[in-house]
């Protein structure tokens, strides 16, 4: 960069002291003097540049420190419009001029010639300047300084480099400055995020606001309809009927109940006075056109106030007769507004359908009955809802929220002051700015401070680190900070931790996808298990629905109301059993099912399940054959679930199997392996049919939870695909297996189950020789919430006989036990204001109660919910439906205890 020294200024480098300014950048001519660019460099004294010169000039000639001193006060000098360069060097700064003359009075022109042509000084400082005469200035180039003449520092490329106190600035720059943009980036979304979330919260608070309001109209609308059924209202003269407008009039915000004459607008009766005036003929137009009750806008009375009307019409023959309206005080709205707190700050106000102001929480005489800004109307009458920014009548610049009913038209608005929203944000911003500002100050101190001793480590550390980098050996030199020694050991166990966390890396990865493809899996069976539990709840729900319109006919006796209510119970039946399969696959898929392990007789296990599937069977007139050994054949398990296995692969065989199908139940004893000692052999039941079989695809499946071999509209009798799953765990529980095979599709399919033999059959247990007897009368307590189930219970113990008490919650039935005594009580869990529970526990402590049968009749079924209700000082838990033998058998129960429980 060329430059030329100011005008004016005159550099002898004999002596003369000056302060002056170079200003680096573009080239400056003389008649230019005065221009400033860019940078300041300082010249600080040319006395020093001078003898500084002469000293190293004078050595090099022979002439010694005082000749050296002379000859440079004897040494041309550096006058204004002589170009010079400025270039950047370490610590130094070097101006040079090359043939330098001067004419000295009295004496010829003498041409000194410094070595390679131009004569040197050194400052110490920042820049280079090198002055060259007219005729190089458009040639020369800046010349680098001889290593002869410069004695005081060796330049290379390591000198050219910042200095370690300036790579710590740097490091204390780069850590301040990203974490203060980071800050200010968390800053801001935090600030989003609030912003969003008291947005949202306001957005809620209208949505809120409006239903008010619409609940406030629907108030007035009952009142009005139920004004409307007063006899009273044909009369003539229609006292009796202001009196009982006037009662409604006493108790709501309305200034006036006015019934008008829809054909002519005429007033026929006012509870405020006998007024002949015409109503809101628009309105009064629509109220009778649509038949249905309708909110005006707001508008000025006959008597100047403002008001909003709200009518019903009274029908009379199919023809609107009357139309009974009131005239609503536009005051009553603004304790909406109060009611929810609004900042001061906000603006809040109530739009009715035409987006005039109705209510506001600032200024309402001020602005009620005129509309917002048009823009903002014009938003309005888009759509519902919405967020965005605009002025307010008052010239407040807002985020404006809206919510407008789709009922009534009316609209709640709510504006929040930009400055409440970005006050909270300037403030962290400026404290960011001073927390950052503070700790660049003091980061750089301690670069300062702290780089010098730092610098010794690091240079000690060039060595061992070029060996590392060659892969020799590592003499670790000695260092202020033992990091240095550890550096080797570092890096190792850096690229140790780096292959582990690659190889957990991988490992996760490979372990996302696989979670990620089962969760597509499951996510798959799902939504087909769904869709099938659909469809197997509305299959018997549709006969339950159309039983009950057999029964609400008027001519329903020519239909037996024994086969409709064989109809209900066999539905209503199959829903339960899809609800138990359900809770049965729940706790089996939680490890939760559990079995009893008593001795039994298969021949009686087989006897039950066809008892439960001979219904289906008969139905499909399939023909079933049984074979089974004469004498018993002993196991040991759980006879219910043993049943519910067979039962289901007989209800299999009859749904697959077309009608008139042949269904074989085959039953093989089988002996007990040679040398097997601890097994006593092992019974084979069998259950095969002629249906439609299963494909050699679906085979193997027929066992995993929710498949279904064919999910076509056609397979009516698909069920949930849980079944088998669940049948093949329970006969798994008993230590057997369940199989199932088959030629093909339409050529049938067998099932085979084998269980585990025990030593000996168990006889049949006794039946209840009571069970035939009438049950004495017992004082009986019902409560549930549930009204229906309740008072159907309570038919059903009537007709059994007892004397019942009824309650619908905990508290209710807490005191009535009190004073009722009851000797059995049937409690349901989910009660409010005392759930069953705290009931059954504060029954229990009561002395006088201690002995009354507690039973839990709930829909809560789990382990853990009978594991609680026991806890609580229940006796039993039923899960609904309590079905009529259950409650005979309960009843029976406590009949029979013994006198002192009485």
């Amino acid at each position: 960069m060329r430059l030329l020294l100011q005008e004016g200024l005159e550099a002898e480098m004999g002596g003369i002291a000056f302060e002056r300014h170079l200003w680096i950048g573009h080239r400056v001519e003389g008649d230019q003097a005065g221009q400033r660019v860019h940078d300041l460099a300082r010249i600080r004294s040319a006395r020093m540049l001078g003898r500084r010169h002469g000293q190293r000039a004078g050595r090099r000639q022979g002439m010694g420190r005082q000749g050296g001193q002379q000859h440079g006060q004897q040494h041309g000098f550096l006058q204004h419009g002589t170009p010079v360069w400025v270039t950047a060097r370490d610590e130094r700064v070097q101006l040079a001029a090359p043939e330098q003359q001067r004419a000295r009075p009295g004496s010829r022109r003498e041409r000194r010639t410094a070595i390679g042509g131009e004569a040197m000084v050194t400052c110490y400082n920042n820049y280079q300047f090198t002055s060259f005469p007219k005729r190089q200035r458009s040639s020369v180039e800046p010349t680098p300084l001889p290593a002869g003449l410069n004695g005081t520092a060796r330049h290379s490329a390591a000198a050219r480099l910042p200095t370690i106190r300036f790579r710590l600035a740097l490091l204390v720059l780069s850590c301040v400055l990203p974490a203060a943009i980071v800050s200010g980036f968390l800053i801001y979304d935090h600030y989003r995020v609030e912003r969003s979330s008291l947005l949202a919260e306001a957005m809620s608070t209208a949505r809120s606001m409006v239903s008010v309001v619409d609940r406030d109209f629907d108030t007035v609308v009952t009142a009005l309809r139920t004004l409307s059924i007063s006899d009273d209202i044909d009369s003539a003269d229609h006292a009796e009927f202001r009196r009982q407008a006037s009662n409604v009039h006493a108790i709501l915000p309305i200034t006036e109940i006015v019934l008008y004459d829809p054909a002519s607008g005429r007033q026929l009766m006012n509870t405020a006075a006998a007024g002949q005036g015409v109503g809101p003929a628009a309105l009064l137009r629509q109220v009778v056109r649509m038949r249905q009750p309708g909110v005006s806008s707001l508008y000025r009375a006959a008597n100047g106030a403002m008001t909003i009307t709200v009518a019903v019409p009274i029908l009379r023959d199919g023809a609107v007769r009357y139309v009974l309206a009131a005239q609503v005080m536009p005051s009553a709205l603004n304790g909406i507004l109060t009611d929810q707190k609004i900042p001061d700050s906000w603006r809040a106000a109530i739009l009715d359908s035409d987006a005039a102001i109705v209510a506001r929480n600032l200024q309402i005489e001020q602005f009620q009955g005129r509309q917002p800004r048009p823009e903002v109307v014009a938003r309005v009458r888009q759509q519902l809802e919405d967020t965005f920014d605009s002025l307010t009548v008052d010239d407040v610049e807002v985020v404006t929220l809206y919510s407008r009913s789709p009922k009534s038209g009316w609209t709640v608005m709510l504006g929040v002051p930009h400055k409440n929203l970005t006050a909270g944000l300037l403030r962290t911003l400026e404290s960011l700015i001073v927390a950052t500002v503070v700790l660049l100050a003091m980061g750089f101190a301690m670069a300062w401070l702290v780089g010098g001793r730092i610098a010794h480590s690091v240079h000690a550390l060039i060595d061992p680190a070029t060996a590392l980098g060659a892969g020799r050996p590592v003499q670790p030199p000695r260092v202020d900070f033992r990091e240095a020694q550890q550096v080797a050991d570092s890096l190792e166990r850096a690229a140790l931790a780096l292959d582990e966390a690659r190889a957990r890396a991988a490992k996760e990865l490979r372990d996302r996808r696989a979670a990620q493809e089962a969760l597509q899996a499951a996510d798959v069976r799902k939504d087909e298990f769904l869709a099938t539990l659909a469809h197997e709840l509305r299959n018997p729900m549709a006969p339950l629905v159309n039983a009950l319109q057999i029964l609400r006919l008027p001519g329903r006796a020519a239909v037996p109301a024994s086969n409709v209510l064989d109809i209900m119970e066999r539905q209503l039946k199959q829903m339960v059993r899809l609800v138990d399969d359900l809770l049965d696959v729940s706790r089996i898929t939680t490890n939760k099912l559990g079995i009893r392990h008593e001795p039994l007789v298969l021949q009686d296990v087989i006897g039950h399940a066809l008892e439960t599937s001979g219904p289906l069977l008969q139905q499909r007139r399939h023909a079933l054959s049984v074979h089974q050994p004469d004498q018993p054949v002993p196991l040991t398990g759980d006879a219910t679930r043993l049943a519910q296995v067979f039962s289901n692969l007989l209800n299999n065989a009859a749904k697959y199997t077309p009608n008139g199908g042949r269904i074989a139940l085959d039953v093989f004893v089988l002996r007990p392996h040679a040398g097997d000692p601890q097994h006593h052999g092992q019974v084979r039941i069998e259950i095969s049919d002629n249906g439609i079989g299963i494909g050699a695809a679906a085979l193997p499946h027929v066992f995993d939870i929710f498949f279904q071999a064919d999910r076509s509209l056609g397979r009516s009798q698909a069920g949930l695909g849980i079944g088998l799953s669940l049948a093949r765990r329970l006969v798994e529980l008993h230590g057997g297996t369940l199989t199932a095979a088959s030629p093909g599709e339409g050529l049938g399919s067998t099932f085979a189950i084998e269980l585990p033999l025990a030593t000996q059959a168990t006889a049949a247990p006794v039946a209840d020789n009571n069970a035939g007897t009438p049950i004495p009368p017992l004082r009986v307590l019902v409560a549930d919430d549930n009204v229906d189930h309740a008072n159907t219970l309570r038919t059903l113990l009537l007709a059994a006989g007892q004397q019942v008490q009824v309650c619908y919650d905990g508290l209710s039935a807490l005191r009535c036990a009190e004073a009722f005594e009851p000797q059995i009580a049937f409690l349901d869990i989910g009660m409010p204001r005392l759930d069953g529970y705290e009931l059954a526990r504060r029954l229990r402590a009561n002395s006088q109660l201690r002995d009354c049968t507690l039973v839990a009749v709930t829909g809560w079924g789990q382990l853990q919910d009978q594991q609680r209700s026991r806890a609580a000082g229940f006796d039993h838990h039923i899960v609904k439906p309590l079905q009529l033998a259950q409650l005979n058998e309960l009843l029976r129960a406590r009949a029979l205890a013994p006198a002192e429980a009485q």
